[in-house]
């Protein structure tokens, strides 16, 4: 009951993270033309440059979770094809709980950054002055719920595994 309730749970928020790195990309699929044209015909507009790189940030981190959770990281297989699929499913769980621990590592000292450069140095964007810190906290979103879904991953090979298990015996 509690492992389907906290599948459910990590799936909608990386459901929720998916639809926002979709809307940022619908967002610089619009503005980068609509910036390069109004180069030609009107003026540029300022802080494009800013305003895409950042969008970047947003779209990236929200969407390393939906990434991990249809399996489309990279990885080279070379190797593991020619393993038993009980190795392959044992390689998947050290995988998995190497990228959970990894992830939240890097979310916690991410999530430091963020609160100092939203209290102490507060970094901005040159033209604009946009703050540094809210897209700092959307690394440490981005990086947890990729982590999460590496947890989702941990879990389902480890039952995978001892259901195999449980089969041969």
């Amino acid at each position: 009951m509690g492992v389907k309730y906290l599948e459910k749970t990590i799936q909608l928020l990386t459901t929720i993270t998916k639809y926002i790195a979709l809307s940022t990309m619908t967002f610089m699929m619009l503005f980068i033309p609509f910036a390069v044209l109004s180069r030609l015909f009107f003026s540029p507009i300022v802080g494009d440059i800013e305003l895409v790189q950042l969008g970047m940030v947003v779209m990236i981190m929200c969407g390393l979770a939906y990434t991990q959770q249809v399996d489309g990281h990279i990885t080279i297989e070379i190797l593991a094809n020619k393993m038993s699929k009980r190795a392959q499913t044992i390689l998947d769980i050290l995988g998995a709980l190497l990228t959970f621990c990894v992830t939240l590592a890097f979310a916690y000292i991410y999530l430091e950054v963020a609160i100092t450069h939203q209290n102490d140095m507060r970094l901005t964007t040159n033209l604009l002055e946009i703050p540094f810190y809210p897209f700092d906290f959307i690394i440490v979103i981005g990086l947890f719920m990729w982590g999460l879904e590496a947890l989702l991953k941990f879990l389902r090979s480890c039952l995978l595994l001892f259901q195999s298990n449980s089969k041969e015996s």
